[in-house]
């Protein structure tokens, strides 16, 4: 025969157990159970995917020319509120010191950062390409180049000449990938070797 103790005991159990039952139904949510880690981890500063690129970026001092242009135009802000991955193709520093002194005040001209705006769209593609991926698409197409629509709306063309990818813009300036930073899930950006889209 149990103990009357032991009666009592399970008894006790069962009403606390039918009491956090009514208690959670009243509530209207299930409960969080979190490990250790997740308790830990403080999501508040983890910076969205899309802005790993940007900050990845900003830390490259080969393409600071670039960049600085990228947030004076505004379009970095644009870029890190919207969702999906992105591939810029970033000119280089000497990329912009060899432009001529006009045209380079010109580009960098705060009193009109609206077309600021339209020329860094040039520099930027939806989704993510790689250069192994381009090599790809470069070596699948009939004409020896691949055809890449811009943010801005126009035509880029990749192709590969002497173990290089070369973009060519449509205004006929050519500029060949230095360099790349990849991370998945996170964009990729290329270092060009030639500023694009603009006229003599």
């Amino acid at each position: 025969m149990r103990p009357k103790g032991f009666k009592i005991t399970i008894f006790t159990i069962l009403a606390v157990f039918l009491f956090s039952c009514q208690d959670k139904e009243r509530s209207g949510g299930e409960i969080d159970i979190l490990s250790s880690e997740e308790k830990e981890m403080d999501t508040t500063e983890r910076p969205e995917p899309r802005s790993f690129v940007l900050a990845s970026m900003r830390e490259n001092e080969d393409i600071s020319s670039f960049t600085r242009n990228l947030e004076e135009s505004g379009l970095s802000e644009e870029f890190e509120g919207r969702e999906g991955l992105f591939t810029f193709f970033a000119p280089s520093n000497a990329a912009y010191d060899r432009l001529p002194a006009q045209k380079r005040q010109q580009m960098e001209d705060t009193a009109n950062l609206e077309k600021r705006r339209e020329l860094m769209r040039y520099y930027m593609v939806d989704g993510e390409m790689t250069v192994d991926w381009l090599k790809q698409k470069i070596e699948a197409s009939e004409e020896g180049s691949y055809e890449i629509t811009t943010e801005r709306g126009e035509k880029l063309w990749a192709s590969y000449e002497d173990g290089r990818i070369i973009l060519t813009d449509v205004l006929g300036n050519r500029a060949a990938i230095e360099k790349s930073n990849m991370n998945e899930y996170k964009g990729v950006y290329h270092v060009i070797d030639n500023v694009l889209r603009y006229e003599e």
